[in-house]
């Protein structure tokens, strides 16, 4: 009566190990089976926006200064046009008033390394604000409050020493802010690649919002003006490839875009240079002729059909298998000690009883 209890319960355990044993096998092996991948795919995985109030979407409709989201910027319609969401695969850092200096500072600082390591895709406005805020400080202060409900031209007189010295003031600004310019922009280029060199990045060139003023400004200005924004385009444009001729970054071309229709896509009517919402529009469409060329990468996790005979060294292979081994002899051998004690305690008892 003794020994057929004692053999129900080797048969129990024994049968309790080999299931252990196959069933840990069979798991080993369907994760050996499964393996990343990457696949071509048509649209950014993720979306990185740096630079100036062109991409925080100041001046348009719900626009809230520090929340770069809630309005419908370009940034914003090409983020939604790829899917991507907020502070999960789209990141928009752009800062009102920002120069390229200080983008350049902010991004050798490693403040947005993290993001950058995970974008296929970086978006850039920046050049702007070297001139453009220079200039309009000169004209309000030279024209005073009444300057949004001019319609007919200025005269602002350059005889007069203060203007003069205003004047001379503003030229040195934009002409010391350019000469710096392409240093800034290839050092921001050469930093977002050292951390991610399988990105693309977009420049944006600088559009005159000038031509759709009410009021005609004096020549002296419009030729000095319109003369930095050539010389910043053509920084931006001639550094958009290397020395031996490689391609550092992309340019999406808003200048020409924009020529001539600054009053239809800006809202310069109200002195304010800052796109309006067909502005954005057109400034998407600009950056997506360019995304639509690229091949991008999504990474998928597939189940591929291995034979048999081959299961165990894929699975020798997985990174999982040494952890999932040791899990399973540790459970075999708590389960042998646990067997081992029972006996230990039923042979006492067996002793005992007889």
């Amino acid at each position: 009566m003794v020994i057929k209890i004692k053999n129900k319960f080797f048969l129990f355990i024994y049968t309790f190990i080999i299931c252990i044993t196959i069933f840990s096998y069979n798991c080993v092996s369907a994760l050996a089976e499964q393996k990343t991948k990457q696949v071509k795919v048509s649209t950014p995985q993720c979306m990185l926006v740096l630079g100036d109030s062109i991409s925080t979407g100041c001046g348009l409709a719900n626009y809230k200064k520090g929340n770069n989201y809630n309005t419908e910027s370009y940034a914003n319609i090409l983020a939604k046009k790829y899917k991507l969401s907020q502070n999960n695969d789209y990141y928009n850092y752009a800062i009102d008033g920002q120069t390229s200096l200080e983008l350049y500072s902010r991004v050798k600082s490693g403040n947005y390394d993290e993001d950058i390591k995970k974008s296929d895709l970086v978006l850039i406005s920046i050049g702007g604000n070297d001139l453009l805020s220079a200039l309009l400080k000169f004209i309000q202060d030279t024209v005073g409050e009444n300057f949004t409900n001019q319609e007919t031209e200025v005269n602002f007189d350059f005889t007069d020493p203060d203007v003069l010295n205003d004047l001379n003031k503003m030229v040195q600004t934009i002409s010391n802010n350019i000469t710096k310019l392409k240093g800034n922009i290839i050092g921001i280029t050469d930093e977002i690649y050292e951390i991610n060199p399988n990105t693309e990045i977009i420049f944006q060139t600088v559009y005159n919002p000038l031509d759709g003023l009410k009021f005609e400004i004096p020549s002296l200005l419009t030729d000095v003006f319109i003369s930095r924004i050539d010389e910043v385009n053509r920084i931006i444009n001639m550094n958009a490839s290397t020395d031996d001729n490689k391609q550092r970054y992309n340019v999406a071309d808003v200048y020409t875009s924009f020529t001539g229709k600054s009053a239809e896509l800006t809202n310069i009517s109200s002195v304010d240079i800052h796109p309006n919402s067909k502005g954005h529009e057109k400034i998407s469409e600009c950056i997506d002729a360019i995304v639509v060329e690229k091949t991008f990468y999504a990474s998928i996790t597939v189940n591929e059909d291995v034979p048999k005979s081959k299961t165990l060294s894929k699975a020798k292979r997985s990174p999982l298998f040494a952890p999932i081994i040791i899990m399973i002899s540790l459970v075999l051998i708590i389960a042998a000690a646990a067997l081992i004690i029972v006996l230990k305690k039923r042979k006492k008892y067996i002793i005992k009883r007889y």
